[in-house]
């Protein structure tokens, strides 16, 4: 184990990255539709990560953020413009709209109808999420780095608590309210989904306490520790996908239900990739994770639609569901090559030239 935290490689935590990537994917395979909280797991790793990127440099940090979401969820968001106008039938609710173009690809959540707060890519709602965890953190930051993580959690309670207030509670029980546009984006950014950003940032000052204590007591029968670490991590993962059909997981109810095992799931995981050594392949299906969340889910609905129909429990479903996953993998690894590893790299170099 080295003896630096700060030049650790986090092989567990991308594993766990890969596995919350695949659970939403199983979440849009209608006969499944288990996997949900693979987003709050998302956010959790989120605020682990940017707090210990940032320890030693916050140097180009907006920048940094900008080239590895944008370009991907710009592409993302086009090309779901163009099937709006192109097959419009394909979308129950979402219209081909310029002021919605021009909002989602600025982050602005608007009201898509029945209360329903997204961009246009409907999935994409998690990156105006992630984005607006950036900016919050890159004030933080600025006001001071050594407590930029308390700052960021204190940003996050005041836009949840202004939220509930401003919804009347809507925000904060979950219930569905019309927002005016005006005040769509508190709504959007006061549920209480955003307090999972704080809780990664705990989980960073958990870990960090963790480490410290193996080195000055390192574990006895490491593998046995790694192996029973990960059995218990599997378990949770089989609660929690067994959860979704069984609790109300709106408003704060998800950071309680979901949010809150998906603080252990990371320290979990974390620990794991102290005693173990993670597959190569499951670390390769955490670096593919962004990919593979953003392009998933209009090769499974339409494999749905028109393929193998994922409404109910059949053969023909599971064979489509292996094959969907088996597709959307291969294609989000195409998709990271091409375009996270080749052109995002492309641009780090030209505008990060420290990076």
């Amino acid at each position: 184990m080295n003896k630096d935290f700060y030049k650790m490689r986090f092989d567990g935590i991308q594993t766990l990255r890969g596995i919350a990537a695949v659970m939403v994917v199983l979440e849009h395979i209608r006969f499944l539709a288990c996997g949900a909280f693979g987003v709050d797991i998302f956010f959790c790793i989120s605020g682990f990560m940017i707090m210990f990127t940032t320890h030693n440099s916050t140097k180009y940090f907006f920048r940094k953020r900008l080239l590895r979401i944008v370009p991907f969820y710009y592409l993302m968001t086009l090309g779901t413009f163009g099937l709006l106008l192109l097959f419009p039938s394909m979308f129950e609710q979402t219209q081909a709209s310029l002021p919605a173009l021009i909002k989602s690809l600025l982050f602005i959540p608007f009201d898509m109808g029945g209360g329903i707060l997204q961009p246009i890519m409907r999935i994409g709602w998690t990156v105006n999420c992630e984005m607006f965890f950036y900016l919050l953190f890159w004030i933080a930051f600025h006001i001071s780095h050594k407590y930029r993580g308390i700052i960021c959690c204190a940003f996050l309670s005041v836009c949840v608590a202004l939220g509930a207030f401003m919804s009347g509670g809507h925000t904060w029980t979950g219930e569905s309210s019309t927002a005016s546009p005006w005040l769509a984006p508190l709504y959007f950014y006061g549920n209480p989904i955003m307090l999972e950003f704080a809780l990664g940032i705990l989980c960073y000052y958990i870990a960090k306490g963790i480490y410290t204590f193996l080195l000055k007591h390192p574990a006895r029968s490491p593998k046995l520790r790694g192996t029973t670490l990960l059995l218990c991590a599997l378990l949770l993962i089989v609660c929690l996908i067994h959860s979704t059909s069984n609790i109300n997981i709106l408003g704060y109810r998800r950071v309680l239900y979901w949010g809150l095992p998906a603080v252990l799931l990371v320290l979990c995981f974390f620990a794991i990739g102290l005693f173990l050594k993670m597959p190569s392949l499951s670390i390769r299906l955490g670096d593919i994770s962004f990919s593979l969340y953003l392009i998933h889910y209009y090769p499974i609905m339409l494999l749905d639609r028109k393929v193998f129909d994922f409404s109910t429990l059949r053969s023909q479903s599971v064979i489509g569901a292996v094959i969907g996953t088996a597709l959307v993998i291969l294609l989000a690894y195409i998709s990271w090559y091409l375009i996270e590893k080749k052109f995002t790299g492309w641009l780090r170099k030209k505008f990060c030239s420290s990076y």
